[in-house]
């Protein structure tokens, strides 16, 4: 199992994410791509929002995932095959983990003609939004066999210091 790198937010209102730029980019292309299905049929109308998931489908990506509560944590189990430790990068805010994975795949044909081919760049991002606070220095993640498996530890409210609680006399 590979450790993967936690980017630790506390206040995400104060602190600028990274991944939210990537996204704003990513965003446009999903809107330019769309843009080009439409105009690859001849501009007739009426189909945008099959013309939007295609193109997200076709720049995003989309894998499998779940989320499942177990004692005082969360756990993510995410596939991400194909991708290393290095290509994925883990972002964990007081309520929600953001994980994007990026990576560049070339191949070059030899002597044969290639008709076409899947292989080049892949980047997935999904955002996990928590039902409860997590705890950011208690997230962890590893990749294992092409799956990203997150902990992330529920936050633990204390009790406000020097209130006292009346009790019935």
């Amino acid at each position: 199992m590979s450790e993967v790198s936690i980017q630790k937010v506390k206040d995400p209102a104060r602190e600028t994410l990274p991944i939210f730029a990537d996204i704003a980019k990513r965003i446009d292309a999903v809107r330019q791509r769309a843009h080009e299905l439409f105009e690859n049929r001849n501009d007739q109308i009426g189909r945008p929002l099959e013309d939007w998931l295609t193109a997200e489908r076709e720049l995003f990506g989309w894998t499998a995932a779940e989320l499942s509560e177990k004692d005082n944590a969360y756990e993510i189990d995410f596939t991400l095959a194909g991708f290393d430790p290095k290509d994925v990068q883990v972002t964990a805010t007081p309520k929600e983990i953001l994980v994007r994975a990026a990576t560049k795949e070339e191949r070059k044909g030899g002597k044969e003609k290639v008709l076409w081919s899947e292989f080049g760049s892949k980047d997935v991002c999904r955002r996990f939004e928590l039902p409860t606070a997590i705890d950011t220095d208690k997230v962890n993640a590893t990749l294992d066999k092409g799956v990203l498996h997150i902990k992330a530890n529920k936050s633990v409210v204390e009790a406000p210091k020097n209130v006292r609680v009346a009790t019935p006399a």
